[in-house]
Order: C-alpha cells, then structure tokens, then sequence
C-alpha cells in the first residue's frame, strides 16, 4: 500500500480532486469485474457494496 493511500483525501471534503478521480477508477474497475455493465446482470447500475465484497482480494487493501 503506498503511503500515503491515493484514495485517502487530504483536503476537506470532495476538494482533492486527485483522490475522488481514484475513487472513481477504482470504483468503475470493481464494477467491470463483476459485470455489472452488462444490462442483463441483477445488480446492473448498481454500486453497492463494491468495494466491501472485493477488500479481502486485494493485497494491501484494508477496510480502514
């Protein structure tokens, strides 16, 4: 894990752009592993709970 983490804001609310834009990467490669881009999956357009059912898979990525 780089330190410090690219995913961890270090300005006040939504104003580091650079961490929101990793968020959104992020978030957006989770979506496409799990195919949820695809119309026909029961979750399509859905976000939710992402990153909780992917955290123990990759290695350095904590819940904290």
């Amino acid at each position: 894990m780089q330190r410090p983490d690219p995913m961890i804001p270090c300005k006040p609310g939504a104003e580091d752009i650079e961490a929101m834009n990793n968020r959104v990467a992020w978030m957006d490669m989770l979506y496409k592993l799990e195919k949820r881009d695809d119309p026909a999956h029961s979750q399509h357009g859905l976000y939710t709970s992402l990153n909780k059912k992917h955290l123990s898979i990759f290695p350095g990525s904590d819940e904290n």
